[in-house]
C-alpha cells in the first residue's frame, strides 16, 4: 500500500490569507434585513425580533387620483393622492413551552386584542424605519409533507418614518460614587452629530461629550456634575434625525 503524505500546502490551508477584493458592492441580500416588533412602550421601545422570518416585504402606494377634463389636451391628468404602506410576513413557526415566540406572540396579541403594532424594519448598514401597522391576516400553515409555518399581513396606521440612524442602547444608568463614560453606538458609523443636549441644554463637544465614527461618548467629568435623577438627551444627526437617550444618575 503507497505512503500516503500530505503537503505543507495541504497543511496550512486553513491559514491562508486572501486578499480583498477592492472592487466592492453597495449591493445587499434579503436576509439581512430584520423585521422587530416594540414590545415595551411608545415612549421606551423594547425590539424583539420576529423569530423565523423569511421575508417581511414592504409595501408602499398612493391612490391614483383622476384629474382629466375636457380642455387638458385629451390627455389622461393624474395626481398621487392618499398614501399607504403595509408588510407581508412570511415566516416559519418557531414554539416555545408558553406559545410562539416573543416577536410573533407580541404579532399575535395585536391580532386578538385589535390594537396597534409598532414595527421597525432594520436594514444592513444599520438604518431602520418605523410605524404602526394593524394586523388584518394571520393565518397559519401545517402540511403534512412540509415545515409549519404563519405569515401575516400588517396595513400601516398613518406615516411609515424615513430612513433613521439607531443608537443603542437607548437607557443608561451611572453611580455619582463610581462615575464612568458611557458609551452609545450610532449606525450607520458614517452618520455625522451636529449636537448634542441635556434637556434643552446643548452640551459641548470634547468636554462634555465626543463623538467618532459611530461611537457616542458622555464623559464622566460632565456627568458627574449632575445631581441624582433621569436626563434625556437628545442627540441631532446631521442629516437632521433626532435620537434620545436616557440616563439615570444614582447617588
Amino acid at each position: 500500500m503507497p505512503e500516503f503524505k500530505l503537503k505543507n500546502f495541504d497543511l496550512q490551508l486553513c491559514a491562508v490569507t486572501l486578499p480583498d477584493n477592492p472592487d466592492t458592492s453597495s449591493a445587499t441580500v434579503g436576509k439581512d434585513y430584520l423585521l422587530y416588533v416594540n414590545g415595551g412602550t411608545a415612549s421606551i421601545p423594547v425590539w424583539k425580533i420576529v423569530g423565523g422570518q423569511r421575508s417581511s416585504n414592504l409595501n408602499r402606494s398612493a391612490d391614483s387620483v383622476d384629474l382629466s377634463h375636457k380642455t387638458s389636451g385629451g390627455w389622461k391628468t393624474t395626481k398621487q393622492g392618499l398614501k399607504g404602506w403595509g408588510i407581508d410576513l412570511d415566516a416559519i413557526i418557531l414554539l416555545e413551552e408558553t406559545g410562539y415566540e416573543e416577536g410573533v406572540a407580541i404579532i399575535e396579541a395585536g391580532y386578538m386584542q385589535g390594537k396597534d403594532i409598532n414595527i421597525k424594519l432594520v436594514y444592513p448598514n444599520g438604518l431602520y424605519r418605523t410605524g404602526w401597522t394593524q394586523v388584518t391576516d394571520f393565518p397559519e400553515e401545517a402540511p403534512h409533507d412540509g415545515e409549519a409555518s404563519l405569515s401575516g399581513t400588517l396595513e400601516g396606521v398613518g406615516a411609515l418614518s424615513n430612513l433613521l440612524p439607531d443608537l443603542t442602547p437607548i437607557t443608561a444608568t451611572m453611580s455619582l460614587a463610581a462615575a464612568a463614560d458611557k458609551v452609545f453606538t450610532i449606525l450607520p458609523a458614517t452618520t455625522t452629530v451636529s449636537s448634542v443636549k441635556n434637556g434643552s441644554t446643548a452640551i459641548t463637544v470634547t468636554t462634555d461629550y465626543t463623538y467618532s465614527t459611530g461611537t457616542l461618548t458622555l464623559l464622566s467629568g460632565y456627568l458627574d456634575g449632575l445631581t441624582a435623577g433621569a436626563y434625556t438627551f437628545t442627540v441631532t444627526t446631521g442629516d437632521g434625525a433626532t435620537l434620545t437617550v436616557t440616563v439615570t444618575i444614582t447617588a
